[in-house]
């Protein structure tokens, strides 16, 4: 063996099995495309750092965080635009929302209970909180619970009965944990990974109407908590899966797994891929690169049978929201140091 060829395989043979078992590690990438989707501009509100803009499902309001400081203490207003008069309403000021401070005040979530019922999940800065409910057509405060008790919604995601006896197979811990942290991509279809003691890291669907349980995608054993999104579009799966400081947007089709996308991420547990909109023709989503806490730039893209856009028209992206109907997007987008909200029209990227 010449000489200067031993050091070259000593280095190779250092090199963890866990790097070679990356399953996406020999794929070629799909090409993609690219695409303009946002229309007329229909709000701008630049006036702070705004951020998690929130429709109602009826598309007539807008929730929405203002972030600000109060000497050395983070503290958070909710606001409320009314689409109809583009009239601003103030939920929760700066002043109050100090009460549910320990270190910071600030809102980790958002949801609507019905069109007018706002809940606004608050966090302390510490490791407890409160949810708040809002009526927002009157602007007032009209309940207060500790964070995690429970509320209307707070059963939906525990699976039934039914779905955890379709797979005797694996055992009712890991399975409840595979659901509950898992993706719902159809009618009783779930794309999960286990994530449990002696379990296996793979990526499954599980199909409750049929029992049965496909293996999508082989991963090692390091990759643990790695599955950090799904949705189903035809017979295709699209997932994102991320390690260590790497995301792949993969999809599984007809037993063929092809990469689609390939982005840097600042921590891959904090990944995520939220499908903002979907119909029969198309899916809208976006990806987040790390923890809302650090100054990340998002992912916007369109999924439909032509493959996968991204969107070229915006640019610093910390998040976004589609209103129901599709036909209304806001931005919440990096200005300096701050973010602020734009509203525009959707249009069709074909």
């Amino acid at each position: 063996m010449p000489s200067w060829l031993r050091p070259a395989l000593i280095a190779v043979s250092l090199i963890p099995l866990s790097v070679w078992a990356n399953p996406f590690a020999s794929l070629s990438l799909i090409p993609y495309g690219e695409a303009k989707l946002a229309g007329k501009t229909i709000f701008t509100l630049e006036n702070g750092d705004y951020i998690l803009p929130s429709f109602s499902p009826d598309s007539h309001y807008l929730a929405f965080s203002r972030e600000l400081a109060e000497g050395a203490t983070e503290l958070a207003e909710i606001q409320a635009l009314d689409l109809k008069t583009l009239r601003v309403k103030t939920l929760l000021d700066a002043k109050s929302s100090r009460e549910f401070a320990v270190y910071k005040s600030f809102v980790a979530d958002f949801t609507w209970k019905n069109a007018t019922t706002l809940k606004a999940s608050i966090s302390d800065g510490d490791v407890n909180g409160v949810n708040l409910f809002f009526d927002v057509a009157l602007g007032k405060l009209i309940e207060k619970k500790p964070l995690g008790a429970n509320d209307d919604g707070a059963s939906a995601a525990k699976p039934s009965n039914e779905t955890l006896a379709a797979f005797p197979s694996i055992p009712r811990p890991a399975l409840e944990n595979a659901l509950q942290n898992g993706f719902k991509v159809g009618n009783d279809k779930y794309v999960v990974q286990k994530n449990y003691w002696k379990q296996d890291n793979d990526i499954w669907l599980l199909d409750v109407k049929t029992k049965q349980i496909t293996k999508l995608i082989v991963l090692p054993e390091e990759w643990i908590y790695s599955l950090r999104g799904a949705f189903a579009a035809g017979n295709a799966f699209i997932m994102l899966v991320a390690f260590n400081k790497e995301a792949y947007l993969a999809r599984q089709q007809a037993g063929r797994l092809e990469l689609l996308y390939r982005l840097p991420v600042s921590n891959y547990q904090q990944t995520a891929l939220r499908v903002e909109h979907a119909n029969n023709d198309r899916v809208l989503f976006q990806i987040s690169t790390g923890a809302a806490y650090e100054k990340r730039e998002n992912y916007f893209f369109v999924y439909d049978k032509a493959g996968l856009k991204k969107i070229k028209d915006i640019t610093g992206i910390y998040d976004l929201n589609v209103d129901a109907s599709g036909h209304l997007v806001c931005f919440s987008l990096w200005k300096e140091n701050k973010r602020k909200l734009v509203i525009q029209e959707l249009k069709d990227p074909r």
